[in-house]
């Protein structure tokens, strides 16, 4: 059989109608704390969650408690989480059932007055400040 890889974005390809994210260790930084990785840049900005087919990768993105953690953490600087940047914006994991139902998408924006967490985005938008940033758990090897 014959693998046929497809380049979806710089950090996402498919194989054999399969996406997949890259993984590398540079560009993941830990989080203890919470037991997960977080990628410290934004990603694959001004493409919409349909477009990056994120329904299928949900359970690779931060959660709303995760997001509120890192934001208010010594992370949150490192992740350009506190203000001083408008141009990260990220997609997160849906915490609301009756929006993932309406197909509503969730995510994270800070700029320099302040932070807010949207919970009612159209999965088709994009914006060329919105991307999106994985979490993986930490290897139980990894110290």
């Amino acid at each position: 059989m014959v693998n046929k890889f497809k380049k979806i974005s710089e950090e996402i390809v498919e194989m054999n109608g399969q996406r997949f994210i890259k993984e590398d260790s540079k560009g993941w930084l830990d989080i203890p704390e919470l037991n997960i990785s977080v990628e410290i840049e934004v990603h694959d900005k001004d493409k919409s969650w349909d477009d990056l087919e994120l329904s299928s990768k949900e359970d690779q993105l931060l959660t709303y408690n995760q997001v509120v953690f890192l934001a208010n953490s010594k992370y949150a600087k490192q992740l350009k989480m506190d203000g001083s940047s408008s141009e990260d914006d990220f997609f997160f994991k849906q915490p609301f059932n009756l929006n993932r139902k309406n197909n509503y998408v969730a995510r994270f924006c800070a700029g320099s007055d302040g932070c807010n967490l949207c919970c009612d985005w159209n999965s088709w938008c994009s914006d060329s400040y919105l991307g999106v940033r994985f979490c993986k758990k930490i290897s139980k090897g990894k110290k």
